[in-house]
């Protein structure tokens, strides 16, 4: 299927049907026939990213994310999107060997964070993300202050929740959050940006999905449906 869209989705398979339904509802399109083509892959089997960069598990993601970009490109996708915000980790060697551009979440959403005029942010994520600096780089880079909420709790958003198939009590979620002194509060891993959609937070909750999605709008013509 040429030009189309490639998504390496099931990591995980929450965040990848909700950045489906997003680019199809946020598509301004009278027919089938003017959304964009998209080859979604649910490999939900691709191994825990955060527990492989933090040394618990020797089984490493990227043979797996690889072989995916590359039947993808194979496929023909002209640009690749991986719904995970820790996988951004494996970005740079990822790219070296694929030809057609694959989005790094994490560079785009702290560029759409700067464009904002935003000073200083918190950043809600895997400890794996946490652990790699992959937030706290580019935020320093360009000049922008972060602050971590208690990664604890975080993570227990995201894996006893979100990952478990579980709905997120209201209460949990703000005790979370509560006393964040930040102009933004960075949705750094994609599970996290469901909960967006649930509590229908506001623009001060940077989701890198709805980021994503504006800029895959922009690079395949389609107009925005606001």
């Amino acid at each position: 299927m040429k030009n189309s869209l490639g998504i390496i989705g099931g990591v995980g398979p929450l965040a990848s049907s909700y950045l489906y339904e997003m680019i199809t509802k946020k598509t301004k399109a009278s027919k089938d026939q003017e959304h964009i083509d998209i080859i979604l892959f649910s490999h939900a089997s691709i191994p825990d990213r955060t527990s492989y960069i933090l040394g618990e598990s020797n089984n490493s993601p990227y043979p797996y994310l690889l072989n995916d970009c590359q039947t993808l490109e194979k496929l023909g996708a002209k640009m690749i999107v991986i719904p995970c915000n820790t996988s951004c980790y494996f970005h740079e060697e990822l790219q070296k060997n694929i030809n057609i551009p694959i989005q790094n979440m994490v560079y785009d959403t702290v560029n759409h964070i700067k464009e904002k005029g935003l000073k200083k942010v918190a950043i809600m994520a895997t400890t794996g993300t946490i652990k790699s600096g992959l937030y706290q780089k580019e935020l320093i880079k360009n000049n922008i202050d972060y602050i971590l909420p208690n990664q604890d709790k975080v993570m227990a958003l995201i894996y006893d929740y979100v990952k478990a198939g579980k709905i997120v009590p209201k209460e949990i979620f703000e005790d979370t959050i509560k006393n964040l002194e930040v102009e933004g509060i960075i949705l750094g891993c994609t599970e996290l940006s469901v909960l967006k959609k649930q509590f229908n937070l506001n623009s001060k909750y940077i989701d890198p999905l709805e980021v994503e999605t504006d800029i895959i709008l922009k690079y395949f013509n389609k107009e925005r449906n606001d």
